[in-house]
């Protein structure tokens, strides 16, 4: 469980860069700058890390 928990910040802000640039590739009509997309997809990745290791670290 600790690997898992110490990977999430590294992990999820790239998964999170991923999602938006899939959105990005998706959507091409929506002339959404892929700079921004990618960087919110960043944002939220390490916000839903911080808070998973906040929920993990109340629950021991």
């Amino acid at each position: 469980m600790r690997s898992v928990m110490s990977m999430l910040p590294y992990a999820l802000p790239i998964l999170g860069g991923l999602l938006g640039v899939v959105y990005v590739n998706m959507n091409r009509s929506d002339f959404i700058n892929p700079f921004f997309a990618i960087a919110i997809g960043v944002i939220v990745g390490r916000l839903v890390a911080w808070a998973i290791q906040g929920i993990a670290g109340r629950s021991r």
